[in-house]
């Protein structure tokens, strides 16, 4: 508690799963500074476990494949994205191998979105 009332405090706007939902990824990337520099970084437990097993803190009820990756398009539209990482996925926690696919579809998306726009 302590860390996000600091957080609040230095200005982030921070959004539980259910209010990005209830806003919807456009109002929620319009949030976003536009004209930016980003440095983006993805938490694999920020993702329903339903889809991404493997981590140390699975998360019910969180965020879907496709809620995610139009966040991030909308992003690379808004900005330049300078960086990315994607943290916390725990392969010995998912025998399937899921979670590994879906954090590599997340980044080769958010990456092919970042080169096109840098395109335009």
């Amino acid at each position: 508690k302590e860390g996000y009332e600091d957080a609040r405090k230095m200005g982030s706007d921070i959004l539980s799963v259910r209010q990005i939902r209830a806003l919807g990824t456009q109002a929620v990337a319009e949030r976003v500074p536009a004209g930016a520099r980003y440095y983006v970084t993805i938490d694999i437990d920020g993702f329903d476990p339903s889809i991404a097993p493997g981590t140390g803190t699975p998360s019910h009820g969180g965020f879907i494949y496709y809620e995610v990756l139009e966040i991030l398009a909308a992003l690379t539209k808004r900005g330049t994205v300078v960086g990315i990482d994607l943290v916390e996925v725990a392969p010995d926690y998912d025998h399937s191998g899921s979670t590994s696919i879906l954090a590599a579809q997340v980044l080769m998306n958010l990456i092919g979105r970042v080169m096109h726009a840098r395109k335009g």
